[in-house]
């Protein structure tokens, strides 16, 4: 091992060698003869493993490999890249890649050269992912896929994420983030799946088998606006994705930054941080936020607030009020209200965190076919701007919304109904979020925002003028997500698809917007309406139309657009039962004071039997009517479960329509 470890190399690190016929081509180091002064290589070629004995002084020369230098005394620091957001240049701008989404599968990712140059050993540094096929704990049939991982890699260009390149603004802004293969993951044999050469392109290799059991991969390939790879920090991924949109609010306009994937992918981490020293999106955005508020943008006189709830199987809970469920409305002039949510004024990073924790403790999880520990619900945190006078006018609003695990969405044919409803709505929700933000690229087009709870409490984020979005897809890079992460990937894709071709602009401050008019004093918060009620219906009916006519779905799909609207038919009669029934206890309350005063009257020296009987006669009449009336509305509620448990019989497990 001396004798290579004096060169900076180890077993399993990758290096050039050169066959008898003059090719050169890279190879992993699998053993070390000190004596002999020789090496034991193996590489991937035509299917199969192969290997020899080399002699170390002619790699020597062949990889120009210098004796690594004992390290200094005192290392030099590396100098952090810098927060605020690099303006780029029209002639960068030209070099960019065009930002529509492009996705091909195909049976080789872009080729390096046939025959690689000579050069130094690489390192992970200098963005050659190391050789995984010498991971000890892989099993037998693994080691060949990953030599063909290895061999697909030896032949891409692999370049770190460029953390100094130029910051755009789009509209719609799409990214992907890969989050590092922890250690007990390697130590059970598990490997990295997922590359990202150039901090645009995704290369998904998914393993897969013949019919005659001959291993192969097949590498999809995804194109995004930014790929972030495993060695990217919260701090580069916020600056390229949601410190761009602080400004946006601060000039009255809703910002969006949703975080989607896996349950285990990284979200949590990505929004929420883990702990002071890496703090997330959530905390890195606050920090903005009061650093404009008190500098540039301090004599607009504003206050900085938040709020934190998260929407579970069609409902909403306030994260910062014990979860207390809440309603979300329609007002005299059709804003989206959520009734009694908290909002509590913050004025530093500190306080905003507690707030993070107080409500992170709240939130629901549960157990998926995929994760013992999913995220059942959409959690949303939301910075509010308001003047802050005594009229405390909304300004504008950033919400950052860590989405429930993905893997949950297929869980729709689950025996239990709660896991169903909880499926049937992520599901739905990720549908029609998908179709907002395609009608927020494009001017005119209807918003179906009624058609799930989550994208109606997002309704201000997708119809005003300077709304902007980003979303981060987050995934796994382990074989086991591989499925996932494929469909995260096709998810984020369409999303890109779907958003307008334009040309990106910078991260430059943009001209103030012009102020809108100012509302009444009085809102009124009304019921919805009988119109309302119905229109989202006609927005589910929409999303199912949208992704027919699109080719999205095909017959095995009717049955969960079935599903999904018993599903929201329950969820309906649901809100009614229960309104009805408070309702009822309310009655019986105040029957309750009534029949009390009737036994005072009867009982006193002056109490008239016969205006007893008739008025305790009216009294039960009025409650008997009362109660039937309730138990009808039970019986119809009950009516709902059966449509719902028999249309989830039609619905093939695993089936999605996001």
């Amino acid at each position: 091992m001396a004798l290579i470890a004096k060169y900076g190399l180890s077993i399993g690190s990758s290096i050039n060698i050169k066959r008898s016929d003059g090719r050169v081509h890279a190879a992993a180091i699998s053993g070390c003869n000190d004596d002999g002064g020789s090496v034991t290589v193996e590489w991937f070629e035509n299917e199969e493993m192969k290997g020899k004995e080399v002699d170390f002084h002619g790699l020597i020369v062949l990889n120009s490999l210098q004796a690594v230098q004992p390290p200094a005394s005192k290392p030099v620091a590396a100098v952090p890249a810098p927060a605020v957001p690099v303006p780029a240049s029209s002639n960068s701008r030209e070099r960019r890649k065009s930002p529509k989404a492009v996705r091909r599968e195909v049976t080789n990712p872009p080729v390096k050269s046939q025959a690689p140059a000579p050069s130094k050993a690489p390192s992970k540094s200098e963005g050659i992912q190391p050789f995984q096929a010498s991971n000890p704990n892989l099993k037998k049939g693994d080691k060949k896929i990953a030599m063909m991982i290895d061999d697909c890699r030896a032949r891409m260009d692999i370049r770190p994420f460029p953390a100094t390149q130029e910051v755009f603004m789009d509209k719609i802004t799409v990214c992907v983030r890969k989050r590092p293969l922890f250690r007990r993951e390697t130590d059970k044999g598990e490997m990295d799946c997922v590359t990202m050469p150039d901090g645009e392109l995704t290369v998904v290799h998914e393993a897969k088998e013949k019919v005659d059991l001959t291993k192969y991969i097949e590498n999809h390939e995804f194109r995004f606006d930014y790929s972030f790879e495993d060695g990217c920090d919260n701090e580069v991924v916020y600056r390229y994705t949601a410190a761009p949109l602080v400004r946006t609010i601060f000039e009255r306009g809703m910002a969006t930054c949703f975080a989607y994937g896996q349950t285990g992918s990284g979200k949590t981490h990505t929004m929420g941080g883990s702990g002071p020293t890496a703090p997330g999106v959530y905390l890195l955005a606050a920090r903005d936020v009061f650093s404009l508020n008190a500098g540039q943008y301090a004599q607009l006189g504003l206050a900085v607030s938040v709020s934190f709830f998260e929407i579970y199987a069609g409902k909403v809970f306030d994260l910062l009020n014990k979860q207390k469920r809440l309603r979300v409305l329609e007002d005299a002039k059709n804003k989206v209200q959520v009734v009694g949510l908290s909002e509590k004024q913050v004025h530093s990073t500190a306080e905003v965190g507690q707030l993070l924790d107080l409500g992170s403790r709240c939130r629901a999880t549960g157990t998926t076919s995929a994760n013992a520990a999913s995220s059942r619900s959409h959690a949303v945190f939301q910075i509010i701007l308001r003047k802050s006078d005594a009229r405390a006018k909304l300004h504008g609003k950033f919400s950052l919304i860590d989405l429930a695990g993905n893997e949950r969405g297929a869980d729709t044919a689950n025996s239990d109904r709660q896991t169903r409803m909880e499926g049937a709505e992520i599901n739905k929700s990720l549908l029609a979020l998908k179709e907002c933000i395609r009608a927020l690229g494009r001017k005119g087009s209807h918003t179906p925002f009624r058609a799930s709870k989550l994208t109606q409490v997002l309704r201000d984020s997708f119809i005003n003028p300077r709304a902007r979005t980003c979303m981060i897809a987050m995934i796994s890079p382990g074989r086991a997500s591989c499925e996932h992460s494929l469909n995260t990937l096709r998810y984020a894709n369409r999303v890109k698809e779907l958003a307008p071709g334009k040309r990106r602009q910078t991260a430059v401050p943009s001209e103030p917007a012009p102020e809108p008019e100012e509302d009444d004093d009085e809102e009124v918060v009304a019921a919805v309406s009988e119109e309302d009620q119905s229109s989202w219906r006609q927005d589910l009916a929409m999303l199912h139309m949208s992704i027919r006519s699109r080719g999205e779905a095909d017959g095995e799909a009717d049955g969960l657009f079935d599903f999904q609207e018993a599903v929201a038919n329950l969820q309906e009669a649901e809100e009614r039962m229960v309104e009805e029934h408070r309702a009822g206890i309310q009655f019986n309350k105040e029957m309750l004071m009534e029949e009390e005063k009737l036994l005072d009257d009867v009982e006193s020296p002056q109490g008239d039997v016969e205006d007893y009987a008739r008025r305790l006669d009216a009294i039960l009449a009025t409650k008997i009517e009362k109660l039937q009336h309730l138990r009808d509305n039970l019986s119809g509620f009950r009516t709902h479960l059966k449509q719902e448990e028999s249309a989830s019989k039609n619905v093939k497990q695993g089936m999605t329509l996001y």
